[in-house]
């Protein structure tokens, strides 16, 4: 049983849309959280082994807690396309479990060397005074 084409274009449309979605999330969750929560620490705290001890804590913990938006977001993925829904219907079929993955763990990866490059180029060539212990 096919579902008709007007369905099956919504569902393109609002997976491209989560895909668009979960690919800036991906970036927020490498980039977006570690900077947002240095800047706000340091508009809270003046000593900086404070800052460090807290940034320590803080920003593994604000990243724990926005990857339950991430796989939120990849359960929406998987639930519009239809993903889950064959799933379900392969296994009353074939009576065994498989484990289902969407495009979060490759976004994740892609988007942690994306992260890194950054940076590394903005470390080397855009930073001013660069620790020489480094360099």
């Amino acid at each position: 049983m096919s579902a008709p084409s007007g369905a099956r274009a919504w569902e393109r449309i609002a997976g491209g849309f989560v895909l668009v979605v979960l690919a800036l999330a991906c970036a927020t969750f490498w980039i977006g959280i570690p900077v947002a929560s240095l800047w706000a620490l340091g508009e809270l705290t003046d000593s900086g082994p404070t800052h460090f001890v807290a940034a320590v804590v803080g920003i593994p913990c604000a990243m724990a807690a926005f990857a339950l938006a991430l796989f939120w977001l990849n359960g929406l993925y998987l639930r519009i396309t239809g993903v889950l829904a064959r799933l379900a219907e392969d296994e009353r079929e074939a009576d065994w479990r498989r484990r289902v993955r969407g495009p979060l763990e490759p976004m994740l990866l892609l988007s942690l060397a994306i992260a890194l490059v950054a940076l590394f180029v903005w470390f080397f060539v855009f930073a001013e005074n660069p620790s020489r212990q480094v360099i």
